[in-house]
């Protein structure tokens, strides 16, 4: 698949999309109903059904949609609001110096199992950046995208494995791991092929 994201969302050709959240992210949500609070990113958010459910889950929170497709910003701001949440076009790699340490909350979801697995150390480099000392990354990570359709190196997702997280995020140095478990709930055809993580970022005083 062609990582031309502007272009698939202006050919409307967008197999990610599922029209409705993560099923991880509901189920995490049920599990810790007042746990995510603060302002909260969503990067490679697409159309923004994730941003605009944790928007609704917790009313007091600002959610910030990023998505490096303009279109895509465009048709999530279609939506009718249902909180604080706003969408941005921008690259999660290069944030502006004003989001450093901005955020208490990242949601992952389709953007690490989507970038080149060359830029994924950028991702962790990002992602510790992006958030203030002691906030947290929560996501949902392909350990098995591929199917008869989709083999390794045909193009994103990508999967990985809860080695080479734990490798790049905790012994970096930069997060520590919370939890990590199989989701009780998935799109259709993923269950049992994902993993929820949650980590939080070291604060080195």
């Amino acid at each position: 698949m062609s990582t031309d994201w502007q272009q698939h969302y202006l050919d409307e050709h967008t197999p990610w999309d599922k029209g409705a959240p993560a099923p991880p992210l509901l189920e995490w949500l049920e599990r810790h109903p007042d746990e995510i609070t603060g302002n909260i990113l969503v990067p490679g958010c697409g159309l923004g059904h994730d941003v605009r459910t944790l928007a609704r889950a917790r009313p007091d929170s600002t959610v910030r949609g990023l998505d490096l497709s303009a279109r895509a910003v465009e048709l999530a701001g279609e939506f009718p609001r249902v909180g604080r949440e706003h969408y941005t076009a921008g690259d999660f790699f290069d944030l502006p110096a004003k989001d450093s340490q901005r955020f208490s909350w990242i949601w992952e979801h389709t953007c690490f199992c989507a970038i080149n697995p060359d830029l994924r150390e950028a991702y962790v480099t990002a992602a510790a950046r992006a958030l203030r000392p002691g906030g947290f990354l929560l996501g949902v990570f392909y350990l098995d995208p591929y199917d008869d359709g989709h083999r390794p190196g045909e193009g994103p997702p990508h999967g990985t494995t809860m080695t080479e997280l734990e490798e790049r995020f905790v012994a970096s140095g930069r997060f520590e791991l919370i939890d990590q478990y199989s989701p009780g709930r998935a799109y259709e055809g993923r269950a049992g092929l994902e993993r929820l993580v949650w980590f939080r970022k070291v604060d080195h005083g």
